[in-house]
């Protein structure tokens, strides 16, 4: 079985994104790449809400092209791995390896964990993975927390969400990776 992964960058004070949806940026560095690939590794799908997805696939694909940017390897993978967008009205994905999903969002993510193969990863959106929260289908947190608070913005958690830290990794510039399970009940 296969398991759901979140990667998502997030204030101290819990926050992904400003009012005006700019994402929160970790200080990013060669330790932080090579951490996201490594997260890529053992991966067969990447989950977009279909607002992230507009920019996120085109962004990785441009960078994936780029011989100089250092993030071409991470670009590559993110390129490379089929995505699946989640949407409730965009019914055909004209972005290069992206089908969409109309579907149930809890039976389709429970059907793609009960796949053979590798772990499952998801970036964004925010309200995407709100309620990919709300429906207990994530089964691995990897935050990057970077070390600001942004006072006001938007949160993924809207709910209590237990958790159980399982890794606590801190990187030179200061954004720390939190690694979390669901608590056991």
């Amino acid at each position: 079985m296969s398991k759901l992964k979140l990667q998502m960058q997030i204030s101290l004070d819990g926050f992904v994104a400003t009012t005006d949806s700019k994402p929160v940026i970790s200080n990013w560095n060669d330790e932080l790449r090579k951490y996201s690939i490594t997260n890529l590794e053992r991966v067969d799908y990447i989950l977009l809400g279909s607002k992230t997805a507009l920019d996120f696939i085109p962004f990785w694909a441009g960078v994936a092209a780029n011989p100089n940017d250092p993030d071409r390897q991470l670009g590559k993978l993110l390129t490379d791995i089929p995505k699946i967008i989640f949407s409730k009205k965009i019914t055909k994905s004209t972005l290069a390896n992206a089908k969409m999903e109309n579907g149930d969002l809890v039976d389709e993510i429970k059907k793609l964990k009960k796949e053979n193969g590798n772990d499952i990863i998801v970036y964004g959106g925010v309200d995407f993975v709100s309620s990919l929260i709300s429906n207990q289908l994530i089964d691995e947190y990897h935050l990057l927390v970077r070390p600001a608070a942004l006072g006001s913005g938007m949160p993924i958690f809207k709910q209590t969400t237990n958790l159980e830290l399982i890794k606590a990794t801190p990187f030179s510039g200061g954004t720390v990776i939190l690694k979390y399970e669901p608590a056991k009940k």
